[in-house]
Formats: C-alpha cells, sequence, structure tokens
C-alpha cells in the first residue's frame, strides 16, 4: 500500500518529533539510525494504517483474465488507496459501492491495462529482449535477439524459426537461472558490474510485449515474437566509419576500390555478400510477415538507409495495407538524407496507413550521433543542412509521427554529442524526441571511447550531462542510462595505447581513401606515447 495514501506531509508534520526525516525521506523508507526513533517511527506508521477504517462494501464483478498480467503485487502495493480491497479480491473483479474509491480503482486499472502486460520473468539477468525481439540480418542470413550480441546463422528450410534458433533458447535458459549468456550480453554486464543502468535494465520496464506463451507458463522459452527488426539490403547514401560493407553500399564499392587493407592490426576486408540466398531470405521474410504482421506490437526497417531500398518499403507497405494492425507500432531508421523522390514517395503513404487504423503510429528514427563537421566526417556523405530540415519538419508533426534520435558513441562522437543533445532539445519543446544511445560494438573496438583513460573523457561527460533535459519523465529516464554509459567509462584508468595506434592507422586509411583529414577535427585523439 502506497504510505501517502494515508500518511499526508500535513499528517507527517504534526507529528514527527525534531529528529525525525523529513516528510520525502520517510515516504523511501529512508529512516534514521536511531533505534529509539525509528521504533517511534514504525509505531506512528502502525498507527496510522489501524486509524483507515473501510467506508464501503465490496461486491465481485467479471473477472478479467488479463488483469493478473497487467497489475502485479508490486504495482498494487505501489499505487492502491488505503480503502482499496487486497490484491487478490482486486484480481478476482473486487468491485465497491463508495462511487469515489471505485473511480480510483477503474482509473488504475485502465491505466495499466493501457500500458499492457509486464514481463514475468524476474531473475538477476532476466532480458525481455531475449524473449520479445528479434532482429533477422538478410545480407548475413543471420538472426540476433538485441543489438548487442553477435548475430547467429540459420537455415533458409528454418526461417519460421528464427526466433527460437538453439542459441536463442539456451540463453534464455541461462537467464532463467539468473547467469548471464556469452556472445554480446556483457554489454549490459559490464555496465551493471561498474554500477551502471543498462539496456537490459531499462527495457524490463517496458510493458506490452510478453508473448502469449509467457501468460500461460512463464518459463517458457520457445516463444512468438513481438518486436521484428530487419536489416534488408545494404543500399544506402552514407559510408559511416564504424560501419562495413554488409550495411553500406557506398563502403561495399570503396573496399572493391581499394581491396583489402591490413596494418598494425588494423583490417578492412573487402566483403562478398551471398546476393542469390540473400534475395531467398528476403523473399521469405516477406512470406513470414505477411502470416505474421497481425500479431507483431513493433516492426523496424533499417539499411543501409531504408528509404533507398524500394523493394523492402513496398513489399512491406503493401503488406501493412492488406493486413492492417491498429496495435503496430511500424519503426523505419534514417538518416534523412534520401532523395527528396523517396522520402515524397513513402512518408506520405505510411501517414496515410496510420490514418485509416492499419498501424498504431509511424516511429521515425533518425540516426545521428554527434553534430557539427565532426558528425559530417563519421557519417561521409550526411547534409546536416538537410538533416536538420527533415528533422524540424518531423518535430512538428502531429500525432501520427513519433520522433527519436538514436545515436552510436565512438571516439569519434563523444566530444561533439552536447551540441547534438541541444539540437535534438531544440525542437523537442513541441513533440517529446525519444534519445537513444549505444556504445560502438563492431569489429573494430578501437573506435570505442574506453581505449582512452576516463580522465581523457571526464568533462565531455560533464558537458553531456550538463545539456541533457529533464523536463519530462521520458528525458529524465535517459539520465540513468546515459550515466551506465559514463560508469563504465570510469572502470578504464589508463590509456591503452595499442588500440589508439590502431584507431590513429584505420583514420589514416580511411583519409587515404575519401581525401579528409581527421587529424583538423579529432588532433585531440593523437596522444603521445611511447608507440607514437
Amino acid at each position: 500500500m502506497n504510505i501517502t495514501h494515508y500518511i499526508t506531509v500535513e499528517d507527517y508534520v504534526a507529528v514527527a518529533g525534531p529528529q525525525w526525516p523529513s516528510y520525502e525521506d520517510f515516504v523511501k523508507g529512508n529512516y534514521v539510525a536511531n533505534d529509539n526513533i525509528r521504533q517511534e517511527i514504525e509505531q506512528f506508521v502502525v498507527d496510522a494504517k489501524q486509524s483507515v477504517r473501510p467506508v464501503h462494501q465490496l461486491f465481485f464483478g467479471p473477472i478479467d483474465k488479463n488483469l493478473a498480467h497487467c497489475v502485479t503485487a508490486e504495482d498494487y502495493e505501489q499505487g492502491a488507496g488505503p480503502n482499496w480491497p487486497s490484491y487478490q479480491d482486486f484480481i478476482n473483479g473486487a468491485q465497491t459501492t463508495n462511487a469515489e474509491i471505485q473511480n480510483e480503482m477503474n482509473l488504475f486499472k485502465q491505466q495499466h491495462l493501457t500500458q499492457g502486460e509486464k514481463f514475468p520473468i524476474n531473475t538477476a539477468t532476466a532480458c525481455q529482449s531475449k524473449w520479445t525481439w528479434s532482429t533477422i540480418y538478410l545480407n548475413q542470413l543471420s538472426t540476433a535477439s538485441c543489438h548487442r550480441v553477435n548475430p547467429i546463422s540459420f537455415e533458409l528450410n528454418e526461417f519460421d524459426n528464427f526466433h527460437n534458433i538453439p542459441k536463442k533458447l539456451a540463453d534464455r535458459k541461462l537467464m532463467l537461472q539468473g547467469q548471464w549468456p556469452t556472445g554480446g550480453c556483457e554489454y549490459c554486464k559490464q555496465i551493471e558490474q561498474a554500477g551502471g543502468w543498462s539496456d537490459r535494465q531499462h527495457n524490463l520496464g517496458i510493458r506490452g510485449l510478453t508473448p502469449p506463451e509467457l501468460l500461460i507458463n512463464p518459463t517458457e522459452v520457445s516463444v512468438s515474437p513481438r518486436i521484428v527488426e530487419i536489416f534488408a539490403q545494404n543500399t544506402c547514401n552514407l559510408a559511416c566509419i564504424y560501419c562495413n560493407g554488409n550495411l553500406s553500399s557506398r563502403i561495399e564499392q570503396e573496399n572493391l576500390k581499394f581491396g583489402n587493407f591490413y596494418k598494425a592490426g588494423v583490417r578492412i576486408p573487402v566483403i562478398h555478400k551471398p546476393t542469390a540466398a540473400a534475395q531467398e531470405y528476403f523473399d521469405q521474410f516477406l512470406n513470414w510477415l505477411d502470416r505474421n504482421v497481425q500479431s507483431l506490437v513493433r516492426l523496424h526497417l533499417l539499411g543501409g538507409e531504408t528509404f533507398l531500398q524500394h523493394n523492402l518499403m513496398t513489399g512491406v507497405l503493401d503488406i501493412i495495407e492488406q493486413r492492417p494492425n491498429s496495435k503496430l507500432e511500424f519503426c523505419i531508421f534514417s538518416n534523412l538524407n534520401v532523395p527528396d523522390a523517396a522520402w515524397n514517395k513513402y512518408i506520405p503513404r505510411i501517414k496515410d496507413l496510420q490514418t485509416s487504423g492499419n498501424i498504431r503510429v509511424f516511429d521515425l528514427t533518425a540516426s545521428i550521433d554527434c553534430w557539427g563537421p565532426e558528425q559530417e566526417y563519421v557519417r561521409s556523405g550526411l547534409d546536416l543542412e538537410k538533416f536538420e530540415q527533415r528533422f524540424a519538419w518531423a518535430s512538428e508533426q502531429g500525432s501520427w509521427l513519433r520522433l527519436n534520435v538514436n545515436q552510436t558513441v565512438t571516439a569519434m562522437t563523444v566530444r561533439t554529442m552536447p551540441d547534438l543533445i541541444k539540437k535534438v532539445d531544440q525542437y523537442s519543446h513541441t513533440k517529446h524526441i525519444g534519445h537513444y544511445f549505444q556504445f560502438y560494438t563492431g569489429n573494430h573496438l578501437f573506435q570505442h571511447p574506453k581505449i582512452y583513460a576516463w580522465s581523457f573523457w571526464e568533462k565531455d561527460f560533464e558537458r553531456i550531462l550538463s545539456a541533457m533535459p529533464q523536463r519530462t519523465v521520458e528525458q529524465q529516464e535517459a539520465i540513468p542510462r546515459m550515466l551506465g554509459l559514463r560508469s563504465l567509462l570510469q572502470q578504464h584508468t589508463v590509456h591503452n595505447f595499442q588500440d589508439i595506434t590502431k584507431l590513429l592507422v584505420y583514420l589514416d586509411e580511411i583519409d587515404r581513401r575519401r581525401g579528409t583529414d581527421w587529424q583538423k577535427l579529432f588532433w585531440y585523439l593523437d596522444i603521445k606515447n611511447e608507440f607514437s
């Protein structure tokens, strides 16, 4: 039971002794160490609870079978009023003759039913993404249940089972036992061990994604996906320095032109994509989506640059038009730099799908890492002026469109992240803009900021955290996740000169290929060391 329902600040002030904690600390349970004072406070709480008397009679109406999945005992303890029925009676359909109390209960109930089921597995390592999310990399003929983990290949004749391949089942079994899987889960493990707030912990609080199988058996490991994400062709108009030929056609062509590169432990390979097989997997995906789109909660399309992948866009939009799902959140990741012809072809059609009820909402997620010339170097080919024009337009749209930014944090993006955060905040006064970010996790880990000692980034993170707005609950929720990144970097107290040397070798090669000059923008990365 929420203590504020039966002990108000006025009640507390009237009784509290001179050495009692503040009302705010009292509500949080932060009592004093003195045993006598603690006993006084605990007796005060007992008396207050006993003073509450029922002012109504209960009767039982129909049972909502979904209510127990949406309102846990913990939810009820935190939100129930002093004269509400017990949690078990509430779940069993208890109602009250007191109109005011019943209205409170109805509002509480509707709020939680709207939010949806709470993920039911609460072991020390349980990750909702492992059960609910599947990413399919069609160019790599592989799948993963999180962006942070290594993709695992799967056979074409088992396409429908992409969400329940052996590796995913094994990982879920480990998490049921409170153990950490390997192969990428270390990303969150390390943040949590450093005292930070990880993506795993953040995602556990997102409701409405629980697979239906878990509602029957909360330890089931073979389940239906609720979020499906597709990396289709690599067609892209940018060549981001942390990307590769599998995901960018510009990088693929650049690598073919300059050939394989290997120097001082830095490798840039020429990648030969399985073109024919990838087409078969693409066809199988559309077939699967046609049969399953109405059971999804979210569908994400990525590239390359999604708006340039016309077979993907047309195929998916046709399916959504023919198989409407009024609960579907349809998300596209984009660099917002596509030609007007492509933008104007798809955006109106997506809006029409939302207006007609074929989808619940359109999520436009802008891929952007920092700001200024540094960003145009990192995302080679990006026109920030065009990006900002499209971003400003999106921020002015109505409820049919939700806007997000998604950043990759590397050694080249940290220093101008505050400028990006301020730019996003500039456009967030009329529309909430989701803010998502993660460290680089690819094959070139010498791009990760952790190769430099924490002291190198300390002032930058002060500026980052200072720039982050806190006007809304959503903005406040981004702070612990950023603190999680900071906590991980704080564990690295010395420079990794070997990886720093690799980074500089890599940037030199990028400059040779593209006619750029990284030292004009990132001169501070070239620290003096014994490998110079």
